[in-house]
């Protein structure tokens, strides 16, 4: 029988997750938690699961406050209309951030004279690969700069100016084995939902916690102008690519693993061979951005242990 939560299952997710955002935030006296809303599934689940904790969080005379931000910048109209039904439907307050202009501004006074100055050092030091993909790269910054641009004007905007203020993060499993999200942009202080798969579990926790339909049925889409939709980056839709993750990690394959193992991976009837071989190879390559910022220890660098240091 495929995989599929349980009704039990799926209560005790929301309610762990809500409390455990509750517990956090009393014990470190947060009394703001902040969302981009960007219209998508992820960020309704984070919004539905942050309304729990601040009941949890008042029941136990606590306050805390959910706060959305809708960030439009040159979006499709209809992500702001659901971004703004997701705040309102699990009461958040909202906070609106036209980033468009802002984008206009720096592309062609900013990007473009540090990309003329890139250009020619990968000139001058052969760099062909970078420069073949040129075009695609250019397209793929650009939506990262969005997302930068909503952290910063945005997001942790409003968490430092709220003073006792955390950003939640929307990114869900199958976007972290992929690594499919911002470095330095998307991903917040807290993670509810990370460590959920999209394509078999997220929908139907979205539909238990009453998420509404047009987010339940809109085409998954980063938002970010790079494609036609995730499926169209990621190479497959989200229950496919899930169940070819689990499967490969059932049968040995090792996500943080060394890129060797993509010589012998193991068959998998979940997706054609070249599907499997694709979604293997950008989850290894991706690796370092799950592994955050590497810092060097004490022991690394030859300097003494701060135990044996005598003052």
């Amino acid at each position: 029988m495929p995989y599929k939560l349980t009704q039990k299952q799926i209560e005790t997710v929301c309610d762990k997750a809500a409390r455990r955002l509750a517990d956090h935030c009393k014990t470190h006296e947060i009394h703001y938690v902040i969302t981009g809303s960007s219209g998508g599934l992820d960020s309704a689940v984070t919004l539905a699961l942050a309304e729990r904790a601040a009941k949890l969080a008042a029941a136990d005379g606590f306050a805390l406050t959910s706060v959305g931000l809708i960030m439009p910048c040159h979006s499709k109209p209809d992500a702001e209309i659901l971004g703004r039904e997701a705040i309102r439907k699990f009461g958040a307050k909202e906070i609106r951030l036209d980033l468009s202009e802002t984008l206009d501004f720096a592309m062609p006074n900013l990007v473009a004279g540090v990309d003329a100055q890139i250009k020619k050092i990968l000139e001058e030091i052969g760099g062909a690969k970078p420069l073949n993909e040129w075009d695609w790269s250019q397209k793929i910054a650009q939506g990262n700069i969005r997302s930068r641009l909503r952290m910063i004007f945005g997001t942790y905007h409003a968490a430092r100016m709220m003073t006792r203020a955390i950003v939640l993060s929307t990114d869900n499993l199958s976007e972290y084995w992929m690594a499919f999200w911002t470095m330095n942009g998307d991903v917040g202080d807290f993670g509810m939902i990370q460590h959920m798969m999209k394509g078999l579990e997220l929908y139907d926790i979205a539909r238990y916690l009453g998420v509404p339909d047009g987010i339940l049925a809109a085409k998954p889409d980063d938002g970010l102008g790079i494609s036609g939709g995730d499926e169209d980056q990621l190479g497959a839709m989200y229950p496919v690519l899930d169940r070819t993750m689990v499967h490969l990690i059932q049968n040995g394959f090792d996500p943080d693993g060394h890129i060797s193992q993509l010589d012998s991976l193991p068959e998998c009837p979940h997706a054609p061979a070249e599907t499997v071989a694709k979604l293997a190879r950008r989850c290894v390559l991706g690796s370092f951005k799950r592994r955050g910022a590497i810092t060097l220890s004490r022991a690394e660098l030859g300097l003494p242990a701060l135990t044996e240091i005598k003052l």
